[in-house]
């Protein structure tokens, strides 16, 4: 046994000799009695393992969780995604919901009363043939209307 062989195997296996490979178990003990470079060795590995021991994972449930808040505190709806969200019908609650999207339906339809009714009807300062051809929309029309 050399100092080298005995590093590997208590750098992978740790201090407790229980670890070690059975084969190899009796030659790195005696070699460690010997040799004051392995009695060092062994008491870092023995203060890692204590360590190492020590050491507990968090509650693996609340980690994912405090994971999941963080990903989703990132993905902040937008404004068109909380007004898709509403507008859409909820299935689950259709009864409550079904009149968001037929509110916005008829938003168009409104909005086209709106501006038909707040828009001036100037017809009387239209000569004969401006009504005729804005009734028409066509110049057949027009002349046979003038022929009568």
């Amino acid at each position: 046994m050399n100092l080298e062989r005995f590093t590997l195997i208590v750098e992978s296996y740790g201090a407790d000799s229980h670890r070690w490979p059975v084969d190899e178990r009796a030659k790195a003990l005696e070699f460690s009695l010997t040799s004051p470079d392995a009695l060092s060795l062994l008491d870092q590995a023995a203060a890692l393992d204590h360590d190492l021991a020590l050491f507990e994972l968090p509650d693996s449930a609340r980690s994912v969780r405090r994971v999941e808040m963080a990903i989703f505190s990132a993905l902040k709806p937008g404004r068109l995604e909380r007004l898709l969200k509403w507008v859409l019908p909820d299935f689950d609650d259709l009864a409550h919901t079904l009149w968001r999207p037929t509110l916005v339906a008829c938003l168009p339809l409104l909005l086209g009363v709106v501006i038909g009714l707040t828009l001036t009807n100037n017809t009387d300062e239209l000569s004969l043939d401006e009504e005729l051809g804005l009734l028409a929309f066509t110049d057949i029309v027009r002349e046979e209307w003038n022929n009568e």
